[in-house]
């Protein structure tokens, strides 16, 4: 059975959709990143803080 070119169109549109949501916060998150100049990954001395101490 075939689909339609509507129905078609309205799937591929919809995957578009959803990829765009999908990769989104990551686009955001590195965007900030690269504003910032922030590179979490980088920084070795990451320490807990024990506050009961």
């Amino acid at each position: 059975m075939k689909t339609d070119k509507l129905t078609q169109q309205k799937i591929f549109r919809d995957v578009l959709i959803s990829l765009l949501l999908y990769a989104l916060p990551v686009i955001l998150m590195l965007l900030s990143f690269k504003i910032t100049g922030q590179r979490p990954w980088k920084n070795a001395n990451n320490t807990i803080v024990n506050k009961n101490k």
